[in-house]
């Protein structure tokens, strides 16, 4: 993934432990029999929205008292890997979980632990929050719907320095060319264009997934990540050409270098470009310090087969465990996050919330705004490969994708290697 959802950095952290362990899923470790203990678990948004959820969780606790709200915060990559799995495994599972719509949360409802929320997102609960295209892709083969909506991430855009574009005399380039020209005009000026974190995958994977769409068209995209097409036909390898472009312009350590490492050089101004999605906001509330940036949607490629003007995006939000002893104190949490103030307060942190009229009342930074009009009013959105695909195949991608920017593969032989992968694994 990505996956978005947000990212953050630091080790692993737990804003609130978790105790009692030989309690059942949402079942207090307190002797009051009355007493409730909710657990809500996810991967750090940054501190802006950490803090957050500590003041949603008083403001909950003080709203019905003998409730207690145990919020887990892990560090993201370990949330999406191998943290939250295990998490659901524990004797003390999340009542409650952030997770990505698609395939992720489809799996999740697969393996017994999510929860059809749709009796009560349609009740008094959520009434007037959302409107229905809140709910794409959180549903399971058209029936049910699985999540509590949080938040739009778009994936994939260009933020760049516009100080450095001003002293260059860089225009925003609205094609391919003039964005390979760019790059080469900030080189020759001894300046690092790009500079990304790949150490982990998805974010040259979500930069390869919109290169692919745009190239090869969205039909054929999605084809070839179902595994219903090959993925080292002739008009995926000229795709993965595209990508091997990008090669001379970025960091050398980027298959090593993880994802939060790379927005900090951004912020520090170690390098002129940073491809990410719209969460790089969040964390520039309290990183950016005074770089004056902003952002660009992928180029325009004169040869593409796809909607040239595609957004790469993916919905967030919050399952709810069906083995949960306290699922309708749980939905009451849930509902908070998206009450007004929730929303506001998400808004102000620099989300993009997916309720109605999110920025109402908000003074929010103009660029938030824009990255959610541009999610809203995309003429094609498009989800990254291990957003809306097989996880297979989506890794095998991303396996030619960190080939092919690193220099180790040809996009033929990256593209080859990844078919036989698919093909071994059916």
């Amino acid at each position: 993934m990505r996956f978005n959802s947000h990212r953050a950095s630091g080790a692993m952290l737990v804003a609130v432990a978790i105790v009692g362990a030989t309690t059942l899923a949402g079942c207090s470790a307190s002797s009051d029999p009355d007493a409730v203990t909710i657990r809500v678990a996810m991967g750090s948004s940054g501190d802006a929205v950490d803090q957050g959820f500590e003041v949603l969780k008083e403001e909950y606790e003080a709203k019905y008292p003998g409730r207690t709200v145990e919020i887990i915060i892990q560090e993201d990559d370990v949330y999406q890997t191998t943290g939250l799995a295990t998490l659901l495994s524990s004797r003390e599972a999340p009542d409650a979980y952030f997770e990505w719509s698609g395939p992720r949360m489809r799996g999740h409802v697969s393996d017994g632990d999510g929860a059809d929320l749709s009796e009560a997102l349609e009740g008094d609960l959520f009434a007037g929050r959302f409107d229905a295209n809140a709910f794409n892709n959180m549903d399971v083969d058209g029936s049910g719907i699985y999540m509590v909506p949080w938040t739009g991430d778009v994936t994939n855009v260009i933020w760049y320095d516009a100080d450095v574009f001003d002293d260059l005399g860089l225009s925003v380039p609205t094609t391919w060319d003039e964005y390979l020209d760019a790059n080469q005009a900030m080189l020759d000026e001894g300046l690092l264009p790009l500079v990304e974190g790949n150490k982990d995958q998805w974010p040259v994977g979500s930069v390869a997934s919109h290169i692919v769409s745009r190239m090869v068209g969205e039909e054929q995209y999605s084809a070839v990540m179902d595994g219903e097409a090959p993925m080292n036909s002739s008009e995926m390898v000229g795709a993965l050409e595209k990508l091997a472009e990008l090669a001379p312009f970025v960091n050398p350590s980027i298959n090593a270098l993880a994802d939060d490492e790379a927005m900090t050089q951004f912020f520090l101004q170690k390098a002129v470009t940073h491809q990410i999605g719209s969460w790089l906001m969040a964390d520039a509330a309290e990183n950016a310090g005074d770089l004056n940036f902003d952002y660009f949607n992928l180029p325009a490629f004169s040869d593409g087969a796809g909607d040239q003007g595609s957004v790469l995006g993916i919905s967030t939000g919050f399952m709810v465990n069906e083995k949960s002893a306290h699922q309708e104190e749980t939905l009451e949490f849930l509902a908070m996050l998206a009450d007004e103030d929730g929303t506001k307060m998400w808004a102000e942190a620099g989300l993009a919330p997916m309720t109605i009229d999110p920025f109402k009342g908000v003074d929010a930074d103009p660029r938030t705004v824009a990255l959610a009009e541009m999610m809203g009013t995309a003429s094609a959105l498009v989800a990254p490969a291990d957003s809306g695909h097989d996880i297979e195949i989506a890794a095998a991608f991303y396996d030619a994708a960190a080939s092919v920017i690193g220099g180790t593969a040809t996009p033929q032989e990256a593209a080859d290697t990844a078919q036989s992968r698919i093909d071994s694994a059916n």
